[in-house]
């Protein structure tokens, strides 16, 4: 018994730690001065791969992720990381989502501009704080969870890569809607 809670936490630790040097890589590629090559993407394709990615998430929690997109929505970018960018943000509602989350997920066109919003129900991000969430490393409450506080500064590092933006607001559900809008071809 003892050995398999020793290999159990030996698991859950280098599950954690490759969790860490996957998002650091990603860090690192939406840097300044690492841009990487742009192609026509569509953004309602990525947008599904990312919802798709958090599908063990989504059932470990027991939530629900709503998915309300155009059939395309096409855009100049990297394909790979706007699917890191979404997966953060979708990781993050159902983590901080409440009990059993629903994820409203909705694309869309907006002039010129392709809009992603993401709202939950959980308890949200005060305004005050909102702007620290960004820091690297930054956590709303240490040791609670097991992030590493990188999510929201890769999305917004890649969001300015592809000439975009993250905005955070209250959510219509109770909780926090992050806001993504990057230029659309």
């Amino acid at each position: 018994g003892e050995r398999d809670d020793a290999l159990a936490r030996l698991r859950a630790g280098i599950e954690r730690a490759n969790h860490l040097v996957g998002q650091l890589l990603a860090l690192a590629r939406a840097e300044p001065g690492s841009a990487p090559a742009h192609t026509q993407v569509d953004l309602v394709q990525v947008l599904r791969q990312a919802v798709a990615d958090t599908q063990v998430s989504v059932q470990a929690v027991h939530g629900r992720i709503e998915l309300q997109a155009p059939a395309t929505l096409m855009l100049s970018g990297d394909a790979e990381a706007l699917r890191s960018l979404l997966r953060n943000l979708i990781d993050n509602a159902l983590k901080y989502g409440g009990p059993e989350p629903t994820v409203q997920v909705n694309a869309a066109l907006d002039g010129l501009v392709a809009l992603v919003r993401i709202d939950d129900a959980g308890p949200g991000i005060p305004e005050g704080e909102r702007r620290r969430v960004f820091d690297r490393f930054y956590r709303r409450e240490p040791g609670r969870g097991s992030g590493s506080g990188l999510g929201l500064t890769i999305a917004r590092a890649v969001a300015q890569q592809h000439g975009g933006t993250v905005r955070l607001a209250g959510s219509p559900l109770g909780g926090l809607q992050v806001e993504v809008r990057l230029p659309a071809s």
